[in-house]
């Protein structure tokens, strides 16, 4: 697949880029992912890293993307290169997109003065596992993540109640004045 073109995204792209996100990585399959892939998500990552979120393109289509940034800690001298999404379609998987878009992201890393490079994915990935084992990628730790439905917390329901009732309020604000609008018509 080498009439695919790895190249820096453009504005033009955003559109592709986030429905193939979209297509991907979906809230059913990754329901736990800190991150979740949104419009606000692409549209920030393109506008503060720009330079180093790139496409993967073959006649006029993108075919996949990936989407990286740099992380200075204070008062460390290490700066990292962090990859924090990487999509490539079905059909061109096993062909080299993927590994030529982290090729390429590591050298703007590299550029731009990154020590280390960090990527992460559910431990239940095996392919993406695999994946980045095979790009060189060590040193693996465990993270545990843990989340809590505050739905049944009774600030969240006292939350929810209140906005109820304001709705309320406002609908029935709406009806009176849209009675008195209607009878100030009827009255001239």
């Amino acid at each position: 697949m080498e009439a695919v073109v790895i190249r820096e995204m453009e504005i033009e792209d955003l559109p592709e880029v986030f429905s193939l996100g979209e297509t991907y990585f979906t809230a059913e399959d990754w329901p736990s992912l800190y991150r979740t892939w949104d419009e606000y998500e692409l549209v920030t990552m393109f506008a503060y890293d720009g330079e180093t979120c790139l496409v993967a393109e073959e006649n006029d289509r993108i075919v996949g993307f990936v989407l990286g940034t740099l992380i200075e800690k204070r008062r460390s001298a290490w700066t990292y290169g962090y990859l924090v999404w990487l999509c490539v379609q079905t059909e061109y998987r096993q062909t080299g997109v993927a590994r030529r878009l982290v090729e390429r992201l590591t050298e703007l890393f590299i550029r731009d003065g990154a020590r280390m490079m960090i990527v992460d994915t559910d431990a239940e990935n095996d392919p993406a596992v695999a994946f980045f084992r095979k790009q060189g990628f060590g040193d693996e730790r465990e993270h545990v993540f843990f989340s809590k439905n505050l739905t049944g917390h009774p600030k969240y329901r006292s939350k929810v109640a209140r906005r109820s009732r304001r709705g309320k309020k406002v609908k029935k604000t709406r009806t009176v004045a849209a009675r008195q609008a209607l009878s100030n018509r009827e009255g001239r």
